[in-house]
C-alpha cells in the first residue's frame, strides 16, 4: 500500500519526464536559426545544381582577414534587380539597395550570424579558407548549429597543425 503522501510521485515524476522531453525536442535538437532581415536560402544560393555561387561571393572577408563578413545590399540587387524582382520578400533589399524603388531608405541590411563564437575566442578565416573549402566547417550553411572546441581540435590534430590554446583562445 502506497503512504498517502507519495501518490503522486508517480505523476509528477511522469510530468518532469514529458516536460524534459519538451524541452529537448524545442531548445537542444534544433540548429540554430539566427532572423534574418531577408528571407535567405543559402542552398539555393550556393548548391551547384541551383544557382552555385562561390561562399566567397558574398563573403569576401572569409579570404582576407578574421571575419567573414556579410554581403552589401547592393551585391544582392545584382542578381536581384532581374530574379524576384518584385517579391515581396525581397522589399528590405529593395529598401537598403534600390534607389529607383519607392520602399528606399539606404538603411543598410542588418544580417545576424549563424555562427556565434564566444568573446573569448579569436577564428582567423583566412588561414582556413587557404587550404579547405568552406563546407569543410560549414557543411549546411544558414543552419549550421554552433562549431564546438572539440571539431576544431579533432581538424587539427589530423591535419598536424598547432593546438596550442593562445592561437585560437586570448
Amino acid at each position: 500500500m502506497m503512504h498517502a503522501g507519495r501518490r503522486w510521485l508517480p505523476v509528477v515524476a511522469a510530468a518532469g519526464g514529458v516536460l524534459g522531453l519538451l524541452y529537448l525536442g524545442a531548445y537542444v535538437s534544433r540548429p540554430y536559426e539566427a532572423p534574418q532581415p531577408v528571407p535567405f536560402d543559402h542552398a539555393t544560393h550556393t548548391q551547384a545544381d541551383k544557382v552555385g555561387m562561390p561562399c566567397l561571393a558574398c563573403h569576401p572577408g572569409a579570404e582576407r582577414g578574421a571575419v567573414a563578413g556579410f554581403p552589401a545590399a547592393t551585391r544582392c540587387m545584382d542578381c536581384h534587380a532581374h530574379i524576384l524582382a518584385q517579391d515581396a520578400r525581397l522589399l528590405p533589399l529593395r529598401a537598403a539597395a534600390q534607389p529607383d524603388s519607392p520602399a528606399y531608405t539606404g538603411e543598410p541590411l542588418e544580417w545576424r550570424r549563424v555562427q556565434p563564437l564566444p568573446a573569448y575566442a579569436h577564428f582567423e578565416h583566412s588561414a582556413h579558407t587557404a587550404r579547405y573549402d568552406c563546407e569543410r566547417c560549414h557543411p549546411a550553411p544558414g543552419k549550421d548549429a554552433p562549431l564546438h572546441m572539440r571539431e576544431c581540435l579533432s581538424c587539427h590534430r589530423e591535419e598536424k597543425v598547432p593546438t596550442d590554446c593562445t592561437q585560437c583562445h586570448h
